[in-house]
């Protein structure tokens, strides 16, 4: 009956180790992607006389970002981490070109839905956090525009694995949104404030790797090695 026990022990720590996925897994990625957003200014500007005028812009931006994330499986489907991606935007080509960054810290949900396949993980997960924006003009006046603000997406990333290590694509539908934007120049902020800066969901795409570092089944395995014959 122990022999029984053991044999069961182990064919099933064997099966666990030829998932791509699963509970207590911990998966750390780094990717590098390509956003590009749809974007809308809304601007308010003031006379001498305090009078208010409103405005708004539309326009395209992208961006060009590192991804780094850990994950946690909380369940053989699921999986909850932390992630942060750090974004350079592209400018135009004028003699002073600005420099346009910004950094994203977000938190995630993950769902696994396939079982099956040793060496393959579909993903299908959203994550929401909190986006810090620099807007450095570059001008003599060195005016520097900051603002915070929410970003989030919901993305597909299909996974290969070769062992723990592996390779993943992902695409998502990504959104930022800055609020109440401001100027390190108090003459521009009395006449002139950017209100809202605003990525509507557009497309993303990454590239990257990840590794996954914990077993399943540890208190199993244990209790397999620990069974005398």
């Amino acid at each position: 009956m122990k022999k029984l026990v053991l044999l069961v022990l182990v064919a099933t720590g064997f099966i666990a180790k030829s998932q791509a996925y699963y509970k207590n897994a911990l998966i750390f990625d780094a990717n590098a992607g390509l956003e590009i957003y749809n974007t809308s200014y809304s601007f308010q500007s003031k006379d001498i006389n305090n009078n208010k005028f409103d405005s708004t812009k539309t326009d395209k931006a992208g961006n060009r970002n590192f991804t780094f994330g850990l994950e946690y499986g909380l369940h053989k489907h699921l999986g909850v981490g932390a992630r942060v991606k750090l974004n350079n935007y592209f400018t135009g080509n004028d003699s002073i070109k600005p420099t346009v960054k910004s950094n994203d810290f977000m938190v995630f949900v993950n769902y696994h839905p396939l079982k099956i396949l040793p060496k393959f993980d579909l993903v299908l997960g959203g994550e929401l956090g909190y986006s810090g924006l620099n807007y450095n003009t570059n001008n003599k006046e060195n005016v520097i525009l900051t603002g915070t603000g929410l970003y989030g997406s919901i993305y597909i990333n299909p996974r290969v694995y070769i062992k723990r290590f592996g390779f993943n694509l992902k695409l998502y539908l990504p959104y930022v949104n800055y609020n109440n934007l401001t100027t390190n120049n108090p003459d521009i902020n009395n006449y002139y404030t950017i209100t809202r800066w605003k990525g509507d969901p557009s497309w993303g795409a990454s590239i990257g790797i990840q590794y996954r570092f914990l077993k399943i089944l540890s208190k199993a395995v244990t209790a397999a090695t620990s069974v005398t014959p």
